[in-house]
């Protein structure tokens, strides 16, 4: 499970310079007004970056009709780059553990006081892409509007401030000063994010039939394979190895929650994948679908003169005639 820090290949190099650990005894935890700095700055520069995205889209995408997705796109891209940083936070931790859980880095904690500001703003985000593309133009806030909102993003909602309000408090606070690498696995379900988004920024905004769409897209199965699915399997095997036990002797002694919350979790993404696997095979289906030629001899189709006669049009691949209905015979 755990590896000694150095990067293969790289005898000079060690994980642990760039994320360094300590252990409970000599750790302190961030004060109050420390881990609130983080969180500000994590509300301000994910803010920041909602607002280049917006211009981004607005320069590029001024011209095409759905210009009111930019919005979208503008909360995704933030989205994209959250779940970027939290990947890079979380991977060399799960690397240089060398103890389950003891072993504790500042980094993280920094980290999760910065997400916090994030998931903050993406409330604010989805709120102001529920105004510029489900409401009127003029109206900002009201009692109406912000039921609409909750009724559309409810599930958005509950997530993020679950995260905020119960989660985060407890990864800060309640934790006893364990459980860093935990903590780092679920951040690294993070990992599939940025390619997915960038998947569904294709599918929108270009010709999906393409290897660019092709490549993102198995990138985007694969991470969702690794950091969804299999994650599961891996830390219950981490477990078992710090407990000395067998993987019977761990099902057998976890409570039955935590099995309940795994496997719903498990079958939710693996749901999921199968879900984006057949989409994009969908999408690689229509070009070929597109390519199809009809059948040759289409049939006659009756037709009326100005005089009132019956005629009969008959359409060939090269040349159209109009034959009289009355003596027209087929061979």
């Amino acid at each position: 499970m755990a590896i000694d820090g150095r990067i293969y290949g790289y005898d000079g190099l060690d994980l642990a310079d760039f994320f360094p650990s300590t252990k409970p005894h000599n750790h302190k935890n961030f004060t109050t007004l420390g881990l609130l700095f983080n969180y500000l700055c994590g509300f301000l520069i994910f803010g920041v970056l909602y607002l280049l995205s917006y211009d981004i889209h607005w320069y590029y995408y001024k011209l095409d009709r759905k210009r009111m997705n930019m919005f979208v796109y503008s909360v995704r891209f933030v989205r994209l780059i959250h779940a970027a940083l939290a990947t890079m936070v979380s991977i060399p931790i799960m690397l240089i553990t060398s103890d389950f859980l003891k072993e504790r880095f500042v980094i993280l904690d920094m980290f999760v006081a910065f997400s916090g500001g994030y998931w903050t703003f993406d409330l604010l985000g989805r709120y102001n892409e529920h105004l510029q593309v489900y409401e009127p133009p003029g109206r900002y806030i009201s009692k109406g509007i912000f039921k609409r909102y909750v009724k559309r993003f409810w599930l958005t909602i509950f997530h993020h401030l679950f995260l905020i309000t119960y989660i985060y408090p407890k990864v800060l606070f309640a934790r006893n000063d364990e459980g860093d690498f935990l903590v780092a696995c679920i951040l690294f379900t993070e990992f599939s994010v940025p390619f997915t988004e960038l998947q569904w920024m294709m599918e929108s905004t270009l010709e999906p039939h393409n290897l660019r769409y092709i490549y993102i897209s198995m990138i985007a199965i694969a991470t969702t394979l690794v950091s969804r699915v299999l994650i599961i399997p891996f830390l219950y095997e981490a477990v078992s190895e710090h407990m000395n036990m067998s993987m019977l002797d761990l099902v057998t002694t976890i409570a039955p929650w935590w099995h309940i919350l795994s496997l719903s979790y498990l079958a939710y993404n693996i749901y999921q994948l199968g879900r984006n696997i057949v989409k994009v095979v969908i999408y690689l289906r229509i070009p070929y679908e597109r390519k199809k030629k009809p059948k040759p001899g289409p049939a006659p189709t009756v037709t009326t003169t100005a005089g009132g006669k019956r005629k009969r049009l008959i359409k060939c691949d090269k040349e159209e005639r109009v034959i009289d209905n009355d003596n027209y015979k087929e061979d």
